[in-house]
């Protein structure tokens, strides 16, 4: 990859960065480590696909990235098939490890690790011309999750279960405020990030919204337009549950943390027909 190393005008670095990885960057690579244990594909990931030349790629010419999250971390969220002619949006903390272990199984025929599943399948960055002239032909689709469900769980996922780390021990009560009260700690991580956010795409361009709350037909339905003829077992992937949904009485102890979390999340409700109502 010599061409880093060449000196030219600062104001062309990007896009000679984002053009000269067009005939790279439409597949995954070989992974390969260096002697000193450093993960090569990972670095040139992160040289070839950053704040500066993902808004030059074809894929974010097409669709202007506009969300407070990092662009960098949403575009890991997307994920691309020409075989089997799908884009995924997926969502972190809505069936996320789930879906791609079954998108994997449908590609492979056999499963992987939830971590090994997620770098199968090539990131929209990394779409050429050649494949964004194809990209309205793709099956696109996302699951979401109902938000009073979804921030609990990445509250029990990502905060209660490391009371140990610098700022994690918070009570429920607490969290949501520090998400009202704090837009840069909103957006400081995908997994409490509002959904609609996450979107790399309109959700009026999506062929399919499935939802977490009727997983088993909504993934039979996204297998059923992938591979008509495929009868394989869903396969549950992913970090011990949370069990959010069994625990939403006990967490939202008053209608002030209610009230907070639809107006955190009115977006999601709105963009996705959930009703504000809190679940009985």
């Amino acid at each position: 990859m010599n061409f880093w190393l060449k000196k030219r005008p600062i104001g062309t670095r990007a896009q000679s960065a984002a053009a000269g990885c067009d005939k790279i960057c439409a597949h995954q690579p070989p992974r390969f480590t260096s002697d000193s244990g450093i993960d090569m594909h990972q670095l040139l990931d992160k040289l070839l696909f950053n704040r500066a030349t993902l808004p030059l790629r074809p894929f974010y010419r097409r669709y202007p990235f506009r969300a407070e999250v990092s662009m960098r971390s949403a575009n890991d969220r997307g994920m691309v098939d020409m075989e089997l002619g799908f884009f995924y949006n997926r969502i972190p903390k809505a069936a996320n490890s789930t879906m791609v272990t079954n998108l994997v199984r449908l590609k492979l025929g056999y499963d992987l690790p939830s971590r090994q599943a997620k770098r199968t399948f090539p990131h929209p960055g990394r779409l050429g011309t050649t494949d964004m002239s194809r990209f309205p032909g793709l099956f696109k689709f996302t699951v979401v999750r109902n938000p009073y469900t979804r921030v609990l769980s990445a509250y029990l996922d990502k905060i209660a279960r490391f009371p140990e780390r610098p700022g994690n021990n918070i009570t429920f009560d607490e969290f949501v405020q520090k998400l009202s009260d704090n837009r840069q700690f909103l957006y400081s991580n995908a997994h409490w990030v509002p959904q609609a956010d996450l979107l790399l795409v309109p959700a009026a361009e999506l062929d399919f919204i499935g939802k977490v709350e009727s997983l088993d037909s909504d993934l039979d339905e996204i297998k059923r337009r992938l591979q008509p003829d495929n009868r394989d077992q869903i396969t549950t992937a992913g970090p011990p549950p949370t069990g959010a949904s069994r625990k939403l009485r006990r967490y939202y102890s008053n209608e002030r943390l209610v009230d907070q979390v639809a107006r955190i999340y009115r977006a999601d409700f709105e963009t996705f027909q959930y009703s504000p109502e809190f679940p009985a």
